[in-house]
């Protein structure tokens, strides 16, 4: 029962928003904290049967991962509550419509997300990180499932492939990337000879900004962050200066996740005339502001934002790869209870069973031909099992 059931649907469903469907305005109103995602995992559970939840959420998208033996009721559901989330905000209809894949169509989506294939710059490789991640914190939180922890397996495995065996992203630079190429258009628009650009957060994102800034000429970057470490002390700037800061620069990058607004009319106030500033936080980390500037946010670098085909054949047979190897993993798992019970009862009619009937008959006990004879036996019979429920 279990190969038909794997055979008919994978026990896998994602529902979500990517930056196709919806801007970024509208995506922020999908974004849960630790909280919400355990509320909402328990809400699953119960009307669904939902055994595993993970959330991804990044400036692309934001995606809910479930698991269970009723994915296409648990995608309905979960849609209807990322719906729902729009409507109690008030948002104007018509609202979009978020997507919905269950079984292997959901399998094969996110190993195209994990590939970078779906992503704003075809090939940018930091979403296989992001969603490594969101998969460990599903497991930190206790929301994870056998199910899809054989699905990070499977997805971490894909993504070295295609690393390992192919160019492909090797030059894609992700949103940061996009975000440099519009500052440097802007330097050349107002005839800049050495300006100057802050990047504001310094996590993954924002030190591969940062970096990549270092590479234009004559560019000069000031890093800032919330926290400053002893080790950075001489490099970084505090949060707390960024006032002064936006005085002395000519572009600032916000590269943040923080759940509200960090740059506001406050932090502004000093800001130079002419000043670009390029918001990739995720949500939203510039409020709209009654300064004059040349505010940016993730939906502008849309335009343009192609990215890298190369080898591009090759990815997508390793992703199809990938996803019967989930179909098989997951195969194997279900048959492995039926293995270990088949060796479980060879054990007990070896050992208990069939001595316990020679001795009722009154035969002499076993000699160790015959229980080496037996032990043969029925060790055939137990791999003529697993041969069968193997398809060899």
């Amino acid at each position: 029962m279990g190969r038909n059931r794997i055979a008919a649907e994978l026990p896998l469903a994602v529902v979500g928003c990517d930056f196709r469907c919806a801007s970024t305005a509208w995506r922020n109103h999908l974004l849960l904290d630790g909280e919400q995602c355990d509320t909402l995992a328990g809400r699953l559970a119960l009307s669904a049967d939902v055994a595993g939840f993970v959330i991804l959420q990044t400036c692309n998208r934001v995606e809910w991962i479930l698991s269970g033996p009723r994915p296409t009721w648990s995608a309905e559901l979960a849609r209807a509550q990322l719906s729902e989330r729009w409507r109690t905000a008030g948002l104007p209809e018509p609202h979009p419509t978020p997507y919905m894949y269950t079984g292997e169509a959901a399998a094969e989506h996110l190993i195209r997300v994990a590939l970078g294939l779906e992503s704003f710059v075809r090939g940018e490789r930091e979403i296989a990180g992001q969603l490594n991640k969101a998969f460990d914190a599903a497991q930190k939180a206790g929301l994870a499932s056998p199910d899809l922890n054989a699905l990070q397996t499977v997805l971490g495995r894909v993504v070295k492939r295609v690393q390992r065996m192919t160019r492909f992203g090797a030059r894609a630079r992700g949103v940061h990337g996009l975000a440099l190429s519009m500052v440097s258009q802007h330097f050349a628009a107002q005839g800049l000879q050495r300006p100057k650009i802050a990047v504001v957060g310094m996590g993954e994102i924002g030190r591969k900004a940062a970096a990549l800034a270092e590479q234009l000429a004559g560019v000069s970057v000031t890093r800032v962050n919330r926290t400053v470490p002893l080790r950075q002390a001489q490099h970084w700037r505090q949060l707390a200066d960024l006032p002064a800061i936006v005085g002395e620069v000519d572009a600032l990058i916000v590269a943040t996740g923080a759940r509200e607004p960090i740059v506001t009319d406050v932090e502004l106030a000093r800001a130079a005339s002419g000043l670009l500033v390029v918001d990739i936080g995720t949500p939203n980390q510039v409020a709209a502001c009654d300064v004059s500037i040349d505010r940016r946010g993730l939906d502008d670098l849309l335009v343009g934002s192609a990215g890298s085909d190369e080898d591009i054949d090759a990815v997508l047979a390793l992703a199809e790869d990938a996803v019967a190897e989930y179909r098989m993993a997951l195969r194997k798992r279900e048959v492995a209870g039926l293995l270990r019970a088949t060796q479980d009862r060879y054990d007990e009619f070896a050992y208990q069973d069939l001595p316990a009937l020679l001795r009722d008959k009154g035969q002499e006990p076993l000699t160790p031909e015959i229980r080496s004879a037996v032990r043969a036996y029925t060790r055939q019979i137990v791999a003529e099992i697993e041969r069968a429920v193997g398809g060899d």
